[in-house]
């Protein structure tokens, strides 16, 4: 196992620093164990090594990064074809959230976290935490804000709620990466001591902004700078809580916020969740032994890849939403009834009182349009919640899921 405290680790290629730490680590009772050893803090952006290569980088990365844009282009395609593009969007969201919830062992289904999304239902604590997941990504992309301190902060408040890691605030403390059992001195990495993070944070800042550029005076292309902005966002690891989550979050938030992309479909959770332990090693090979090129070719294959995914998701959904408006042509109201069947596509999930609000009818007519849909297949009663009772659209959280069996 790699560990930050051993010095000898980190000599050579590596993409930062070594500085001592101490903190105390509380032990139950009322105590704490005094810990010394070294924190790794990353370098500015872009990196030094990289620039030199630029070129070979850029010619070799090449195939992957027009792979990779080729299908962003194309789900993009995807959602500007429907009416309502939230119909897509709001579907991709909730599955990004789910995958990199999972990423960090936080295990959820579609189902539940639909149900969690509308406050519907008894629902696990694990379906709380993928729906403030999908709630903090939200909050990026409504907010005006481009990406920066004060975005992931406003982001973490919703994302974590656990007062011990301070909502909203960068730690301030040392953190470590590891196993429980063997503790600090069998961390697999130590990120920045807390004195150190507003710093970094800035400079995380100016890069991602495009204030901060290397020797050349250049630009590089547009994924590879988000890969950057990935690695460098998880090795500074500004919270005590929240940050693989947050920094997943961004990479669907920074190309919008940019202006490469006109809408978050840039995802990368369900594509890494099959790949985690790699995913880690990648990152953390940039740290030790300065790895950029490896880690950015397992990223660009990684946008490209996840955007297949997501396209194959696109399609499954699209083709059901021409099954249901054939099917609902021939309806006298048919209308409002559409209403719904969109909404359905947001949210996987409605009361009866909910669907009354979408449609702007009574009680009663709500009922009928939701009875309907239940003798069509597209809606299942599974419950009774603080609103009566709870219909999911199975079919199309299956459309969602796709071949996950959850």
């Amino acid at each position: 196992m790699v560990q930050p405290v051993d010095r000898a680790q980190f000599q050579g290629g590596c993409s930062g620093r070594l500085v001592p730490t101490a903190f105390d680590e509380p032990a139950g009772l009322g105590r704490s164990n005094r810990r010394a050893g070294w924190a790794f803090v990353p370098d500015p952006l872009p990196p030094a090594r990289l620039e030199e290569a630029r070129g070979g980088v850029v010619d070799r990365l090449w195939p992957l990064l027009e792979l990779a844009m080729s299908g962003l282009v194309r789900l993009e395609t995807s959602v500007e074809g429907l009416s309502n593009p939230r119909i897509l969007l709001g579907a991709l969201r909730m599955r990004e959230a789910q995958a990199s919830s999972r990423i960090e062992n936080t295990v959820a289904s579609i189902q539940d976290v639909a149900m969690a999304g509308v406050g519907a239902g008894p629902v696990s604590p694990q379906a709380l935490e993928v729906n403030r997941n999908r709630l903090a990504i939200e909050e990026g992309l409504e907010s005006a804000l481009p990406v920066s301190g004060r975005l992931v902060r406003r982001m973490h408040e919703v994302l974590v709620t656990e007062p011990r890691h301070r909502p909203g605030r960068y730690r301030e403390g040392q953190v470590y990466i590891g196993d429980e059992a063997t503790g600090f001195e069998g961390a697999r990495f130590v990120p920045p001591p807390g004195a150190e993070v507003e710093r970094c944070m800035a400079d995380w800042e100016r890069f991602v902004n495009g204030e901060a550029l290397g020797a050349t005076g250049r630009r590089w292309p547009a994924l590879i700078e988000l890969g950057l902005a990935h690695y460098q966002f998880e090795a500074i690891h500004p919270f005590s809580d929240g940050n693989g989550r947050l920094g997943r979050a961004l990479v669907n938030l920074g190309p919008l916020k940019a202006g490469w992309l006109k809408h978050p479909v840039c995802n990368l959770s369900e594509w890494v969740q099959a790949r985690r332990q790699e995913y880690y090693d990648r990152l953390l090979r940039v740290s030790t032994d300065g790895e950029w090129e490896a880690w950015l070719e397992f990223f660009v294959r990684a946008v490209g890849e996840q955007a297949e995914l997501d396209l194959a998701r696109a399609g499954r959904l699209s083709a059901l939403l021409d099954r249901y408006r054939r099917e609902l042509a021939t309806k006298r109201s048919s209308a409002l009834a559409w209403r719904l069947i969109e909404h359905l596509f947001e949210t996987q999930v409605v009361t009866i009182p909910g669907a009354a609000r979408v449609m702007g009818v009574t009680y009663p007519a709500a009922k009928r349009h939701v009875g309907a849909l239940v003798d069509r297949g597209v809606l299942v009663g599974v419950s009774e919640g603080n609103y009566g009772k709870i219909f999911l659209a199975f079919e199309i959280l299956r459309a969602i899921r796709g071949r996950d069996a959850e």
